[in-house]
Formats: structure tokens, sequence, C-alpha cells
């Protein structure tokens, strides 16, 4: 039987219809999401956060270094007998741990860090600003210009803004005053006590050359291969007095090497800017071998800020007498300003303002602060959140906070929640996730993926191989090695701390990791130290800049576009980084700019990939 045709008029009705029921579908959909977001913006929309009870008394304790204000400050918390000392380092929380236990009765004092806990409910607590308490009797934050930092400073920004003690005592330098005292307005009463340096600090007029360098003196350089380069040319004029310190090393080994010079066992530190927060050793000179630094984006010269934290480590009061800030010459590729010298001793000495950076003070998001439903929802969630809290913020003496890395977390950890792991990726799981101080810059960037997708795996109950969470300490290998090892076994225990069990592990079996390979680089300094290249080309032995492997004549030498090795030795003709100087400015050989490029990654400025604290390597 034949179906007889449709005519063209019911073809269009029929097709109108649908039509009409799938714009109705669609604008249905549309309310409904409007709906949605406005529930979103509603509860995600920004508001300054607030403390319930105002602090009765903030004092700020202002001045450069080397002038007392963290004496006083803890004077007041030790006659207090209650409250917290926080600190950007675990370094400064435990000299601060150290000085109150020997004041006060055992059990009054104790300790909290990212890696370890004595006495955590201790009347007096000393920690690291991340660990400490929201609410006490009275707080001591140190470094407190550290509110400007653009990775850590949201801790500093919240806990002053926030925090809920009765008492408050801010110590920073006299340029961060203005950072700080919008964060405090509602404070009762407010104290400025201005501190003077309580030594001298006068400035070399002739560098110094290795032979002359004395003992009780710190050396600075601004990357783990300059620090080894510099301590490779001073060693033969104090054949195993020279130590190195820099952020890399674990804290046990960074304790034992300012422990060392302390004892005087060590007569000559080389180090990197991380001696510049506040680390008290006993040196009566500060010698630079350098003054500029790769700050995770480009080499540039240090600020006066800067320059002042670290020459202010001469002539500490009570410990030395006066002090000395001066060029150490002599080393192949390598250069310090002295007119950057002398004006960051004129900060230190508190004779002149600093430069430093006026960013203002930044907040970071809570989870409640987003309005999110699922995981999924936090890369738009975050997103909206600083747009909103910036325009929230434009006259207000704060910031919102960068959070593209923790969107960028998100977008890496949402493709395992797609399988059997998405039962256990709750929201709150993810935030954790993707909030923990695990470095996610190049090359470590698959360290916290790998461990966050063990949480999940462990959560879910699926097997979960020990080795991936808490890598065994390697047999034998060099300093290097053994710091890698302790780096990552930290990051173990930040994990552990969060998710315990995961793997059948503990927090105590990664801190014994870390302690034996600090142990393994206590012992393998000296040597290192001996037998590193001080700046020499490795195929001609040239002087070249100490982050260089082969100078430039070389390198074009071996890529068949120059005269090569052999022409090279004849000429010998070379500047301080290993060019010929008819070559000038050039363009830079291979090898040269890949190792400038890893110079990057390993480089003690506040950059993310540095060998200093920072956000070291995030060091707490």
């Amino acid at each position: 039987m034949s179906v007889p045709p449709r005519s063209p008029a019911r073809r269009r009705d029929r097709a109108t219809a649908l039509d009409l029921r799938t714009r109705e579908d669609d604008r249905a959909a549309a309310r409904v999401e409007r709906l949605a977001q406005q529930s979103w913006v509603a509860g995600a929309e920004p508001e300054l956060p607030v403390r319930a009870t105002r602090p009765e008394h903030v004092v700020f304790h202002l001045g450069p270094t080397n002038s007392g204000k963290t004496h006083d400050s803890l004077a007041a918390l030790a006659a207090n007998r209650s409250g917290v000392y926080a600190a950007p380092l675990r370094q400064l929380a435990h000299e601060a741990y150290a000085r109150l236990s020997e004041q006060l009765p055992p059990g009054t004092v104790g300790l909290a860090t990212g890696e370890e806990e004595i006495h955590p409910d201790a009347p007096i607590v000393c920690c690291t600003v991340e660990k400490a308490p929201m609410r006490g009797d009275l707080l001591v934050l140190d470094e407190s210009h550290w509110v400007a930092d653009p990775d850590r400073g949201h801790h500093w920004a919240r806990l002053v803004l926030t925090g809920e003690y009765r008492e408050m005592h801010l110590i920073s330098a006299a340029e961060a005053y203005l950072l700080l005292k919008p964060l405090v307005a509602d404070a009762e009463r407010i104290t400025v006590v201005n501190h003077k340096r309580l030594s001298r600090l006068d400035v070399l007029r002739a560098p110094v050359r290795p032979d002359g360098v004395r003992a009780q003196t710190l050396v600075v350089a601004f990357s783990r291969k300059a620090v080894y380069a510099v301590a490779a040319a001073l060693d033969p004029y104090r054949p195993g007095k020279v130590g190195v310190l820099y952020g890399a090393l674990p804290p046990a080994t960074r304790r034992e090497v300012i422990d060392r010079f302390t004892r005087g066992e060590t007569e000559v530190l080389v180090t990197t800017d991380v001696i510049g927060h506040g680390i008290n050793v006993p040196a009566t000179t500060v010698l630079f071998a350098e003054t500029t630094k790769f700050d995770g984006e480009e080499r540039r010269p240090l600020r006066t800020w800067e320059t002042a934290q670290i020459a202010g480590r001469a002539g500490r009061y009570g410990l030395t007498g006066h002090g000395t800030v001066g060029v150490l010459s002599g080393l192949t590729g390598m250069r310090a300003d002295a007119r950057l010298l002398q004006a960051g001793a004129e900060v230190a000495r508190g004779d002149a303002m600093s430069d430093l950076p006026r960013r203002a003070p930044r907040l970071r998001p809570e989870l409640d602060d987003l309005g999110a439903f699922e995981p999924v929802d936090l890369p738009e969630a975050l997103t909206r959140w600083m747009s909103w809290a910036r325009a929230e913020t434009r006259d207000q003496a704060m910031t919102a906070d960068d959070v593209t890395g923790l969107i960028v977390r998100v977008h890496a950890l949402l493709p395992l929640l797609r399988g059997p792991l998405g039962a256990v990726g709750d929201l709150w799981t993810v935030w954790r996730l993707i909030n923990l101080p695990i470095d996610y810059n190049p090359p470590r960037r698959t360290r916290w993926l790998v461990l966050a997708r063990a949480a999940l795996r462990s959560a879910a109950g699926l097997p979960v191989p020990p080795e991936s969470v808490l890598e065994p300490l390697p047999a034998r290998g060099t300093v290097e090695d053994y710091e890698q090892a302790a780096a990552a076994a930290r990051d173990a225990q930040t994990l552990l701390r969060s998710f315990p069990g995961v793997a059948g592990l503990a927090g105590e079996d990664a801190a014994e990791v870390e302690e034996a390979a600090a142990e393994r680089i206590t012992e393998l300094l000296p040597d290192a130290i001996a037998l590193s290249a001080s700046g020499r080309c490795t195929s001609c032995g040239a002087g070249i800049a100490p982050w260089f492997t082969t100078c430039r004549d070389c390198s074009v030498g071996a890529a068949g576009r120059g005269p090569g090795r052999d022409h090279h030795r004849r000429t010998q003709h070379h500047d301080g980084h290993g060019r010929h100087p008819r070559t000038g400015g050039g363009r830079v050989a291979a090898s040269e700019s890949g190792d400038r490029g890893r110079r990057g990654r390993a480089s003690d400025g506040r950059g993310r990939g540095r060998a200093g604290d920072g956000r070291a390597s995030r060091s707490r």
C-alpha cells in the first residue's frame, strides 16, 4: 500500500510547533541558569573579612635591621606568659623558641611549623605564619612587611586583618607602616615605636679579593651554582672552613650550617639572600660577590631594601662589634655594584628610606566565599571571585590575590574525577588538594599531581604504591640528589599532614627520610665545596660566569659555527662571561642559553622555582 505524501503546509506547521517547543525549552533552561547564576553571585560576592573582637592595643615596632625590634617584642611576649610568635621562616621560629625556652619554665614554650611540632598547646607558641592561630591573647608578627609579598603575603594580610588578639606587636621595616596601619584601623589604641640601629655599619672603600677574606664573613651570591663557585674560590685560602647556605638545603642542614658558623667551626659562609630574612649570626663583614639576581622572571639589580636586609646581618648587637659591608672582587663573571651597596647600607643604618615595593596587601578567598557547589564549578567561581573582589577593593587598602594558580590546579585535577575517583573527589577534598603548599612550577609540576592522585586513590580504597608518595633515599648520590630527595620528602609530609594514611604512610615516615637526606648532605658538603668548579669552561678552562658550563667560543666551535676550540685556545681573549670581545653581546650560544634557563629554576629570588625560601621551596 502506498503512503500519500504529506502536504508542504503540514510539514511547515509541524516544524514551526517543534521550533516553538525547542525555543520554550531553551528559554526555560535559560531562566533556570539565570536564577542559579544570581544565587551564585549572591553567595560569591566578596565581602571584606572583619574580626568580631577588635584588638585593645597594637604596637608597631619600626626600624632597620639590628635595631632590637624582635628583642623587645619577644620580651613583651615573655612577660605576658601567653601568646604567639609568628615569622616567615622555620629558622626564625626556631630562634624565638630557643630564646624564650631559655627564659621560661619547661613546657611554657611550644613550636609549630610545617614540619614539626613541640608542645603545640603550650601557653606560648612560636610558629610560621601559615600555622598561626587566628585568635589568642598576644601576637608578635615578625617581618610584617611580608604582607606585600606576591606569593605568601595573603597569609599576613588575613592574620593582621582578621586575627582576634587582645594585643598585637607588628615588627616591620618603617616603609611598610602605611601598608599595615589600615589593616588594624579598628584597634582601640595604636602605639608606634621607632627603633634605631644598635651598631655601626660601615662601607669598605676598596674591594676585597678572595685571599683577603677574614673570619666571621658572609659572602653573598644569588644562585646555587654561584654559591658553590664562590665557595670553591675561597676554600684554598681557608681549607675546610668555608660553608654554604641556600634555600634548597633541608632545614636541618641549614640549622647545622648556621650553628657551625656561630661556633666558629666555619669561618666564612657563602650564602644566598636567605640570610637576609632575619637570621642572626655573628658576622662582622658582609661581602657581595654580585648584586644582580634572577627573580623568577628576569635577572635584575637588587633593590635597596633587599640589599639592606642582607647588609644588615653584619655587626649584630650582642654578637659582634660594629659591621662592615663591601665588594668581593676577583671572581670571573661576577660583579657587585659598590654604589648599590652604599645605598643599601644607608637604608640598613636607618639613614634613608628604601624602595620596598608599594604592593597592596592581598586577600585570598575561603571556600565559603566562592558559592561553588561542585569541583567543576571552581574555575569559574574563582575567576568570578577575583573579578568581583578587585572591584570591591578598588578603594580599599588591599586587593584581591591572583588565584590563577588555583584555577590551573583545578583544571589539572578535574580529569581524574571523571572515573571511579569522582566519588571521593568532593568539593572540600578538591579545595584542600589545590591549596596544598607544594610547588607546582616546572620542573616539579608533576609531583603535586602525583600526590593528589595518590590521596584520591587512597580515599577510594584503591592501591597506592608507597614509593609514589615517599621516594626512597638514594643509596649514593650528590648533594643535589639528596636535596631533591629531601624536598620530595617534605612534599610527602605536606600531603600526609592533610591526608594521613595515604599508602599506609605517616608524616613521621617522611620526616625520617628528610632527616636522613639532611645527614648525607651535611657529610657531603665539605667535599662538594672543595671539588666545585669556580667559574671555568669545561672545555678549555677559561674563566666564565659560574652559571655557564662552557664559554661562548667553545660552544660556537662545538656547534660548527665558529673558529672552534683550537683557535679559542690560541686567542684566550675573554670578558667575564667567556665572550670574545669581537662578538660583543650578540646571540647566546645554545649551551649558554640552556644553562641560563636552568639558572632561573635555581635562583634564590622570590620567584617560584628558587633555591631560596620562598614560595621554596615553599619553606614553611
